[in-house]
């Protein structure tokens, strides 16, 4: 069974330390305060461009539950 820590950033720094750190993936966030949102695209290229494991981007419109109307689920697709 193969075990990976994953780690949630929300800049380029924190990308090199986690990997430093033996993180195996990487989830992008921004807004970690509200709980995380979907990163900006610019962050999401530059994470992937810089990064030796797979990344992974939060998907999470807006802060609050986590109940989703039908405009918003067709937002995230």
């Amino acid at each position: 069974m193969v075990t990976h820590l994953e780690v949630c950033i929300d800049n380029i720094e924190s990308l090199h330390y986690a990997i430093a750190g033996g993180a195996t993936r990487i989830e992008l966030c921004s807004s970690l305060a509200l709980g995380g949102l979907t990163p900006s695209y610019g962050f999401m290229q530059q994470a992937a461009k810089q990064s030796s494991v797979p990344v992974y981007a939060m998907i999470r419109p807006r802060q609050g539950d986590f109940f989703y109307n039908e405009e918003e689920l067709d937002m995230m697709r």
